[in-house]
């Protein structure tokens, strides 16, 4: 009978489910896997380290909202994978990592680069297996895909030891089936009683408010949000990937769901797709929340439903599915309301919010504020723009003075994990899928530094990212929770502040992309404008001053317990 190879059997699944593009680091074991995936034309992104393919991979997937998949060389390459793997998951972000590791049967022989695979990676994986049998790898590779999309998004990971890499198998035996064969694709519905009682107790409440989390983002349910607090007259607050999902110039807007100073006033809160917590408040921060609200949960992942504050309803259930069904329900209990004078109220105090954050970035002041790099960037990109946050002080900035109108259009990198530096390959993977857009890196110093060499995958595979560093020379949002816990600036800066004289924009041209240093604030805009017109990766190294600080380095300073 016909035979094929292990390349080529990975790659057969991998075509199946639309995959164009693999971020990896090249291995001698993952090669065959290369040979296969050049004939197919699937491109592969090949980075400087390995959780920068692993975080490549998470960016492709938020972007895209499909598989993104990192190809991972064996014993050091997959834990070099681990932090990328351990945002995705707390993201709910579908990565697929395939991986290589000694022959099996050298397994518990000491052999150079051998580890416990499963062991190491199954707090951050939803799905960890090993494939040893050269027939299986097509099987094994669906239930992986299968896997990462079923209910709660999350990475997945396959190894495939080097010798069934190597092994040839009969060709009959790989079974290359459409993902409508091998994964469910419909949507999970919320008991239509709890649904019906959600919808009475919001019809109810005086001052209802939505929270819309990640779920929404995910599930592609933006829309459907938009329908139901439009029908009911619901203001709404969105966070992390559900910002832009409920456009941000929207009447019934209010803003960040994070430390936001409406949900106080609320005395119905509906949840959908957001976990409650620290930057939630737990759901029970005195600062955010009345003990008297009342919370509806709406999770696709009975975990989170509850989880650190009781409910008045859970729902289980598919956030598109659940706001469709809830939207069907209000329809045939009532008429379509308007907004009530508490919607309009916070929309107008919210307005009045952002005029006070406008006048205080109008400062001519040299550092730069901090509030005037924000105010510039969002002046100058268009309407389209994509913007990557990277950094703690740096990202609160960004969500305070950026807008985003349209799902997608703005990217924290560090999700609840904290963690920072996969800013810059989340932003090649997010122009790699978007390559008509204007994608914007938007990155402290500190962070930035992380993965700054993969300016050089930028250069060789040609992704003109722009990149805007937030540099006071300082890790800024641990100095200013430091500073705020210990009135002194000393002991502030103690371990905190970093190499002033570091020139960022030399450094990318040592890489071979271009750099600009600015200084000044009327240097923005058009260091903006030559960074975004030249077709190049581009780095702007903008001094700015570290005085300033956010709510996030009080949040981190007073509100640590609940």
């Amino acid at each position: 009978m016909p035979q094929t190879d292990s390349g080529k059997a990975v790659v057969g699944v991998l075509k199946a489910e639309g995959i164009t593009h693999v971020f990896s680091l090249p291995g001698g074991e993952i090669l065959p896997i290369y040979d296969a995936l050049e004939a197919e034309g699937i491109q592969i992104i090949t980075t400087r380290h390995e959780q920068a393919a692993g975080n490549a991979a998470d960016g492709w997937a938020r972007v895209t909202r499909t598989p993104g998949v990192c190809l991972l060389p064996m014993g050091p390459g997959i834990v070099n994978a681990v932090p990328a793997l351990a945002q995705a998951y707390q993201m709910g972000s579908p990565v697929v990592a395939i991986t290589s590791s000694i022959s099996h049967k050298l397994v518990e022989m000491d052999a150079f680069e051998d580890l416990d695979l499963k062991a190491l990676v199954s707090s951050v994986t939803k799905w960890t297996r090993r494939c040893v049998f050269p027939h299986r790898i097509s099987e094994y590779l669906q239930k992986a895909f299968k896997a990462s999309l079923t209910g709660r998004m999350a990475p997945v990971l396959l190894d495939i030891p080097k010798d069934i890499i190597a092994a040839p198998s009969e060709e009959a035996e790989q079974r290359f089936l459409k993902p409508t064969q091998y994964r469910p694709m419909g949507r999970l519905l919320g008991d239509p009683i709890l649904v019906k009682k959600a919808v009475i107790l919001l019809l109810k409440a005086e001052r209802p408010v939505i929270i819309a989390g990640s779920g929404v983002y995910w599930s592609r349910a933006c829309k459907e949000l938009v329908k139901f607090a439009e029908y009911l007259g619901i203001p709404v607050a969105a966070e992390y990937l559900a910002t832009g999902c409920f456009p941000q110039n929207h009447p019934l807007s209010i803003g960040n769901a994070i430390a936001n100073p409406f949900t106080r006033q609320a005395d119905m809160i509906l949840v959908v797709g957001a976990r409650l917590d620290e930057f939630l408040g737990f759901g029970r921060d005195p600062s955010f929340y009345s003990e008297d609200t009342h919370f509806i949960h709406v999770d696709i992942e009975p975990d989170a439903i509850a989880k650190n504050r009781p409910v008045s309803v859970g729902i289980l259930g598919d956030a598109k599915a659940v706001l469709m069904q809830m939207l069907q329900t209000a329809k045939e209990l009532t008429k379509k309301r308007k907004a009530s004078n508490f919607a309009k109220q916070s929309r107008v105090a919210w307005e009045q919010l952002f005029e006070v954050l406008e006048k205080d970035a109008d400062s001519d002041e040299a550092p730069i504020k901090p509030q005037r790099l924000m105010k510039e960037i969002r002046e100058f990109a268009s309407s389209n723009s994509l913007f990557v946050l990277d950094g703690g002080d740096t990202t609160a900035w960004a969500y305070l003075y950026l807008r985003a109108n349209h799902p997608g259009q703005i990217i924290g990198s560090q999700g609840p994990l904290g963690h920072l530096g996969a800013g810059l390959p989340i932003s090649l993977a997010a122009k790699l899928a978007r390559p008509e857009t204007p994608v914007y890196l938007i990155s402290g110093d500190g962070s930035f530094m992380f993965n700054v060499s993969e300016l050089d995958t930028a250069v060789r595979h040609n992704i003109p990212v722009v990149a805007i560093v937030n540099n006071d020379c300082a890790w800024g949002l641990v100095y200013h929770t430091r500073l705020l816990k210990t009135r002194s600036e000393e002991r502030a800066s103690c371990g905190t502040l970093l190499n002033e004289r570091a020139r960022l924009d030399k450094l990318a041209e040592g890489l071979g992309a271009r750099g600009e240093l600015v200084t000044k604030p009327d240097e923005i805009r058009p260091a903006l404008k030559r960074a975004t017109e030249s077709g190049q990766p581009y780095v702007l190294d903008v001094r700015v001053s570290r005085k300033y600080m956010t709510l996030l380095s009080q949040i981190f300073s007073t509100k640590r317990d609940y």
